[in-house]
């Protein structure tokens, strides 16, 4: 990764931290995707998909397994930190 970009990765893991409600340091800085998608599998069952979904802004209309959950759930979150780096005129 570039270094000037380098705080993209720092701010998605803080979006992801902020919407799954965890600290930034139980969010990996590499492999997120592997990780979200094992987060998910073993914490689906106590989470309130619908509220994770609505604090991303992320409609899925079909039941997902957590790998493809985890997928769209990184797509949007880094989705929201580009928009806000590009309208702050950091990137």
């Amino acid at each position: 990764m570039l270094p000037q970009k380098a705080f993209l990765l720092h701010e998605l893991r803080g979006q992801l931290a902020k919407d799954l409600q965890l600290d930034i340091i139980d969010i990996p800085q590499e492999n997120l995707q592997y990780w979200l998608a094992e987060w998910l599998h073993e914490n689906l069952a106590n989470l309130d998909l619908s509220q994770l979904l609505y604090r991303v802004d992320l409609a899925i209309t079909a039941k997902e397994n957590p790998e493809q959950l985890a997928q769209a759930l990184l797509e949007r979150e880094a989705q929201k930190v580009l928009f806000r780096a590009q309208y702050s005129g950091r990137i």
